[in-house]
């Protein structure tokens, strides 16, 4: 049975609330599947298209799954005296070939000039070619940075930032403050795969599309976890995580 880190999600949710109480700043959050999702692409292998009953039923379960976890998160926001409104990247989003290809980003904008926070996540989508697709939180923030030019994109991980080997494996991996455009290549022959199941394509994933969609933003990748972390970056801080300009 699939269970989320609810006090994990919790803690995050204080962090904005702390942050927004003495910074006005408009947010959209977005989150991944863990688990919710990709344990279930593996499972019913729906990761290259939907074609067969059982990769029907796969996308079932992995859409109510997936939409089940984003429900705990925007009651965690709301239930903080966060206005957040949940929505679901299958209405919203079509791919071909696992490309976003149309994004009705609307609501967001009308969600967001309410003052409300909009909460998308990583979910199966309508596909051109392969009925359907996975879309990644990550293809979800970069496509809204390059719509929305927000001040800056924090990405939350459970690593401090990027390293040059997988901190969890090599206790010898050192944290990379910054990468541009003079260093990228380097980072990227450095840096390994994720080791944990995710069909998303890991930290070297991240990074290409990072460099791909978001020229021009302040990016940071930093451990969500470390109590402070998001909270010191909400309100502007610098020094924490990995930061990246292209």
């Amino acid at each position: 049975e699939l269970k989320a880190r609810e006090d994990a999600i919790r803690k995050i949710v204080k962090e904005i609330k702390k942050a927004k109480q003495e910074r006005d700043f408009r947010l959209i959050l977005v989150h991944g599947a863990g688990p919710f999702g990709h344990g279930n692409v593996k499972e019913y292998d729906i990761d290259n298209g939907v074609f067969t009953e059982r990769q029907k039923e796969g996308l079932a379960k992995t859409v109510k799954d997936c939409s089940f976890l984003n429900s705990l998160v925007v009651r965690e926001l709301n239930q903080a005296g966060l206005e957040a409104i949940g929505m679901n990247p299958n209405g919203l989003i079509v791919q071909e070939q696992k490309k976003i290809v149309e994004f009705d980003t609307k609501g967001v904008e009308k969600t967001l000039s309410e003052g409300r926070i909009p909460v998308l996540y990583g979910q199966m989508v309508p596909d051109k070619k392969l009925n359907a697709s996975v879309v990644s939180g990550d293809a979800i923030i970069a496509y809204l940075a390059r719509e929305f030019k927000p001040d800056g994109v924090l990405l939350g991980t459970d690593v401090d930032g990027i390293f040059t080997d997988d901190p969890k494996g090599n206790p010898e991996a050192e944290l990379i403050k910054r990468i541009d455009n003079e260093n990228f290549d380097r980072v990227l022959e450095r840096v390994g795969e994720a080791k944990t199941i995710d069909v998303t394509g890991g930290m070297r994933g991240k990074l290409m599309k990072l460099r791909e969609n978001l020229k021009d933003s302040r990016v940071v990748i930093f451990n969500i976890t470390k109590e402070g972390n998001l909270y010191n970056l909400l309100k502007g801080e610098e020094g924490i995580g990995t930061e990246i300009y292209f």
